[in-house]
């Protein structure tokens, strides 16, 4: 995928690429504060853009510390030290390369397992949302990961992180990772609500016409839910519902892909049963899921 500068509207711009980097110039100096950073693999093509456009970096803002979204910033920070903004909680997960993974696992994981998918680590302080700069302005996006925010710009444009899939990548992988279906649906109602605004998500195209994919999003997760509640109608464990949707999807199995799904089902299946839709219980030492409806 091409790596390229777009102007969007007043200060801010957008770099297109595997992962989206909002950019934001702060002032007549040409100091910008980017937003993400994409992964490792696009730092030189990153750094090359802001020197050819005379641009300052002062200052990143990570909507999440995933890896796709911060593995850049390594390198650029050799170059320009900028300062680092990120929530409280994503600023605890640079910590520790094995602490979104240990999460994700459900403890200490096998050597298997990638720890560079999640996050890149990070020596250099993080600082809190304090610190972002003016004519920014950050709002949570709770669902994908544990702290993830957006970027509200001065211009009215808004950075919506992973908070959706494009309908490509929904209808390719079908399930993507979730920590609290909850709050991730509500992140899809306030989403939706910015209909007729510039939304620039990190995996999907720049749209002022959000409501297609945010529907796109939701249906997936209520087909997927409706999945579990039909397997569900014989009593099940979280594994055995975890190859269920492998098998349904006709997904290619990797350590790291059933770590992901493994995670998520284990969501979904804490959602239905938090909101009553399914029961939960113990028999022959077994955590087992059952819909009695």
């Amino acid at each position: 995928m091409d790596i390229k500068l777009y102007h969007l509207k007043g200060n801010t711009y957008y770099i297109s690429g595997k992962t989206n980097i909002g950019l934001y110039v702060l002032n007549e100096k040409r100091d910008v504060c980017l937003i993400d950073t994409c992964d490792s693999d696009d730092a030189e093509k990153i750094a090359s853009i802001l020197k050819e456009n005379n641009f300052n970096l002062t200052h990143i803002i990570f909507t999440h510390s995933h890896a796709d979204h911060t593995g850049a910033a390594k390198y650029l920070a050799s170059i320009y030290n900028p300062i680092m903004i990120a929530s409280k909680v994503e600023r605890a997960f640079f910590a520790d390369s094995k602490l979104d993974i240990g999460f994700l696992y459900g403890g200490y994981p096998l050597d298997e397992y990638d720890g560079k998918l999640m996050h890149t680590d990070e020596n250099r302080e993080i600082h809190s949302l304090d610190k972002i700069p003016e004519g920014l302005r950050s709002f949570k996006l709770p669902g994908h990961h544990y702290g993830m925010i957006g970027i509200r710009t001065s211009d009215d444009i808004y950075f919506i992180a992973d908070t959706l899939g494009s309908i490509n990548l929904v209808d390719r992988q079908h399930i993507l990772l979730i920590y609290d279906v909850k709050g991730y649906l509500e992140s899809l109602n306030y989403v939706e609500s910015l209909d007729g605004k510039i939304v620039v998500p990190s995996h999907s195209e720049v749209t002022e016409n959000i409501k297609p994919i945010v529907e796109f999003n939701r249906n997936k997760i209520n087909e997927i839910m409706a999945l579990l509640l039909d397997f569900l109608k014989d009593e099940h464990n979280c594994v055995e519902c975890t190859q269920y949707i492998f098998d349904h999807y006709k997904l290619k199995i990797s350590y790291n892909k059933y770590m992901l799904i493994l995670s998520t089902v284990r969501s979904y299946l804490s959602y239905l049963s938090n909101n009553k839709y399914i029961i939960n219980y113990f028999k022959d030492n077994r955590l087992l899921f059952k819909n009695e409806k």
